[in-house]
């Protein structure tokens, strides 16, 4: 069998000496160049376009981690500012006070010693109840607004009236309050 093409080439005249040189020396140099780490142009392109992608993921990424924190800044700064409007606008509980006043907070009952004009003023929607570090305060209704434009939840809802309607046909009967089912 023959040698390579080259030889074969060379030998039926096809191609001279100073073109299978010419060929050669390209043929090195290629290797050379991807041995060297000699990127070809398209490899190159592609690792800019990485290098941008995680450029902008990076900083995406320190955008949401900014906001996040801002975020949690202004939850902070409306707690603290809801802590100190109840703190000097709730009113004090009267040591002495002996009616024991039910309110519900979540799913359970709890309840408050007040003063009957306290209890008053709580069913009219002229005090209300804050709570505050699982403590529940009294608060004029004048500064609600003020503490549920800042947080929502601080302030429990205001008592539901329940005296019947005029229009009840039940409105005579009243349900005891030990009746057992």
């Amino acid at each position: 069998m023959a040698g390579s093409l080259q030889d074969q080439l060379l030998n039926a005249g096809l191609a001279n000496k100073k073109q299978a040189k010419q060929a050669k020396d390209l043929k090195r140099k290629q290797s050379k160049q991807k041995r060297g780490g000699q990127a070809s142009v398209d490899e190159e392109h592609q690792r800019r376009e990485a290098v941008e992608a995680a450029r902008l993921e990076k900083i995406e990424r320190d955008r949401e981690l900014n906001r996040q924190r801002q975020q949690e800044q202004a939850q902070k700064a409306a707690q603290a500012e809801v802590r100190q409007l109840i703190e000097t606008h709730r009113l004090p509980l009267s040591p002495k006070a002996e009616l024991h006043y039910n309110f519900v907070h979540g799913t359970t009952i709890r309840h408050l010693y007040l003063e009957q004009k306290q209890i008053d003023q709580l069913a009219r929607g002229q005090l209300r109840i804050a709570v505050l570090d699982n403590g529940y305060h009294l608060i004029p209704a004048e500064v609600v607004e003020r503490i549920e434009a800042r947080l929502q939840d601080v302030v429990l809802p205001r008592p539901v009236d329940d005296t019947p309607e005029p229009d009840d046909p039940y409105a005579d009967y009243q349900i005891p309050d030990d009746l057992m089912w």
